[in-house]
């Protein structure tokens, strides 16, 4: 149960990101067309995917680590490291292989981040 607690405000981060996201490209969809609004849909699913990451390397430091603080700080680098290659390795894929605009697409990652950045006030 006790994790369920400390999973709570990250899975509710989670939802409003998603809910978020699809008002984004639901607009933009209809205001500037399909090629647009993917390319804004594939920025936002970066970061709704680093999120996500997130939450599956708190549940997994809780099981492994506990109350160890060594093993809770080597967790912690380990996610940063892995959030940092997989935004930059998805940033490749969009710009080099799909061809996504540069626009749409960061500002997808931007605004969702935002809502990452300030989403959880309540907690502070």
């Amino acid at each position: 149960m006790e994790q369920l607690t400390r999973v709570r405000p990250v899975n509710q981060l989670l939802k409003t990101q998603c809910i978020v996201l699809l008002i984004m490209v639901a607009c933009v969809f209809w205001l500037y067309g399909k090629d647009v609004a993917i390319a804004l849909c594939f920025g936002g699913m970066i970061s709704v995917v680093n999120t996500l990451l997130l939450k599956w390397h708190l549940l997994r430091t809780v099981k492994k680590a506990g109350a160890n603080p060594a093993k809770n700080l080597g967790g912690i680098y380990r996610c940063i490291a892995e959030r940092w290659v997989f935004t930059l390795a998805m940033f490749m894929v969009g710009f080099a292989v799909f061809e996504f605009a540069a626009i749409p697409l960061l500002l997808g990652f931007v605004a969702i981040q935002v809502v990452l950045l300030f989403g959880n006030m309540k907690q502070a």
